[in-house]
């Protein structure tokens, strides 16, 4: 499974660094695999996994996701202003996740795993036509 975001990206672009403090690196490690393998869910709809190259949208996505599954673990207070920005971070991406499903958008810049066909792409071919030795 490719992982969309590293944890730089979720301090970066999911969390405030310091909503991470007493947070192990595994466990935000473990939160981006869970993210991860969730997009996959929506972006095997578009593109043959794995992808190797992508934007920075598929990272935030998966940085925003990431972080609001860390902060439901540690606990936080949704009503709070602060917090309310988070969970509504997150809704935004489960709606582009379903957007990106339902084909309404498109992430760009992205390499997927489609095998490309390079047999004719060069232009370069041989004909040949042997000569054979029948007699009439």
């Amino acid at each position: 499974m490719t992982r969309y975001a590293t944890t730089t990206d979720l301090t970066r672009l999911g969390l405030p660094s310091g909503a991470l403090t007493n947070v192990p690196t595994a466990t935000q490690e473990e939160a981006l695999d869970a993210a991860s393998a969730t997009m996959d869910g929506y972006l095997a709809q578009l593109f043959t996994l794995p992808l190797s190259a992508w934007r920075e949208d598929i990272t935030r996505c998966c940085a925003v996701l990431a972080g609001w599954d860390l902060m439901v673990t540690r606990g936080f207070q949704p009503g709070a202003s602060n917090d309310e920005t988070l969970r509504l971070r997150y809704e935004d991406a489960q709606r582009l996740l379903r957007d990106w499903s339902a084909r309404r958008a498109t992430p760009q810049g992205v390499t997927d795993a489609t095998p490309t066909d390079t047999s004719e792409q060069d232009g370069t071919f041989v004909i040949t036509n042997t000569r054979r030795r029948w007699r009439r």
